[in-house]
């Protein structure tokens, strides 16, 4: 009898040990919904992860084409720089060519001296009278 009364007893004990570790199914069921919002919000997130990822590499690209623009830019105005210092070097050896060719056509001539006669004042007097 003593071990039919140990038996019974292990096996009260075993089932409520079993029965009192359990959760209730609306204990279970509200730890799915959460489970499930918790998943909606991870999804959420993550796709406007994604939606910033793109935006970003948009975004890269758009800086990268201006960058490329500017390169450009910059390559073209150092070609107007040195076409214009071309130029400019050009123009001095045409303006130093054409004060030669002045200087061979229209040379300068001395100054000659003109002799300007004086006027005797007796002589005007003698006219006069």
């Amino acid at each position: 009898m003593r071990m039919i009364t140990a038996r019974m007893a292990a096996a009260m004990l075993v089932l409520g040990v079993a029965l009192g570790g359990c959760a209730t199914r609306e204990d279970a069921e509200k730890a799915q919904q959460s489970a499930d919002l918790a998943d909606r919000h991870a999804g959420t997130a993550q796709a406007r992860a994604d939606e910033a990822y793109g935006v970003g590499n948009n975004a890269l690209n758009v800086g990268n084409n201006a960058l490329g623009t500017g390169n450009k830019a910059l390559s073209a105005a150092q070609v107007a720089q040195q076409k214009s210092d071309q130029n400019a070097t050009e123009v001095a050896m045409l303006k130093r060519k054409v004060a030669l060719l002045e200087h061979k056509v229209f040379p300068k001539h001395k100054k000659r001296h003109l002799r300007h006669h004086k006027v005797l004042p007796h002589a005007d007097k003698a006219t006069n009278s």
